[in-house]
């Protein structure tokens, strides 16, 4: 293990000993091998009873997880669920657990209006779809090309091209739709560090303290931006992939005290295990003792690590 380990940057080997110590060893192993693959029930296209059948029908092996409600283990071989027609119809939609729990925390309701500001490929998208229904008003914003068309092709494979989309800078959609939105996601660009495999040197190798410091200012222009679009009473979800505390805690803290009083932090309640609150301190600067509702999750056998933080809007800015 040690000689596959040391192959990762040490510099954020010693980052990470740093941010989560008594979790170090789990986080560490997560870089070895490759996750379970894991899927969710597309809602706009079948029902929990339906999918099941169909799987057994296909002979696709799985074990359905408690939590979140309409997921599952894949324990076929993923190959064998992209031949079937309940992969090819959009009846389901590959994603890790982990990136289905943002989603869940902004919890979007059908008479909602509701935007994905990062929206590309199209995961927390379709999930917001599946879970709000047809007939309902979601806005989808991506800056990027190449990204934005992957998102439109997932969005009608799966029976949501009903959702508005833009292709356009997630930064100034605060002037494109001021107090426009009951929730937005922000699912942000950020440095992936929970997505390192060992086997994949690409998927570590660009890694730099710069670009996670790169990384946080963009941050920082997006959930301001999104904070603007929001109404009144309006709530944010904010997440990311990685590990840096630069990146999460210290956005969260910086916005806090841009907007004071006009925001404020929501308790995120996730009926899990591999769990912990958000840091109250990073490099010799103390956050706000609020930061606890923010949650980490663990890596583990089949879940990412993620930071997810729920916020609320208070007053108009």
């Amino acid at each position: 293990m040690k000689e596959k380990v040391s192959l990762l940057p040490q510099q954020f080997l010693s980052k990470l000993r740093r941010i989560m110590p008594s979790h170090y060893s789990q986080i560490v192993n997560s870089f070895l091998s490759k996750k379970k693959q894991t899927f969710r029930i597309n809602h706009l296209k079948t029902d929990l009873r339906d999918l099941r059948n169909f799987l057994k029908q296909e002979k696709i092996k799985y074990k359905e997880l408690p939590w979140p409600k309409g997921s599952f283990i894949l324990k076929s071989d993923l190959r064998k669920l992209q031949n079937s027609f309940i992969y090819k119809e959009g009846l389901i939609y590959v994603q890790n657990v982990s990136s289905m729990i943002p989603v869940i925390c902004l919890s979007p309701h059908k008479e909602e209006k509701v935007l994905d500001l990062c929206a590309a490929p199209g995961a927390k998208t379709t999930q917001i779809a599946s879970l709000m229904g047809k007939g309902v008003q979601i806005v989808a914003v991506e800056k990027i090309r190449v990204r934005y068309y992957k998102l439109l092709a997932n969005l009608k494979i799966q029976g949501a091209d009903f959702v508005e989309t833009y292709l356009y800078d997630g930064v100034r959609i605060r002037k494109k739709f001021p107090e426009s939105f009951d929730k937005v996601l922000l699912d942000t660009p950020c440095s992936c560090e929970a997505l390192f495999y060992i086997n994949n040197p690409r998927s570590f190798k660009y890694w730099k303290e710069q670009k996670v410091k790169e990384m946080s200012q963009k941050q920082k222009r997006l959930i301001q931006s999104a904070l603007y679009s929001l109404k009144k009473e309006g709530i944010l979800v904010y997440s990311t992939c990685t590990f840096s505390p630069e990146e999460n805690e210290a956005v969260i803290d910086w916005v806090l005290n841009k907007f004071k009083d006009k925001i404020e932090l929501l308790p995120i309640n996730l009926p899990l295990k591999n769990i912990t609150p958000g840091l109250l301190k990073w490099r010799g600067k103390k956050f706000s003792s609020s930061l606890t509702l923010t949650q980490r999750i663990i890596p583990n056998e089949f879940m990412e690590g993620f930071f997810i933080a729920k916020l609320k809007k208070i007053t108009p800015f």
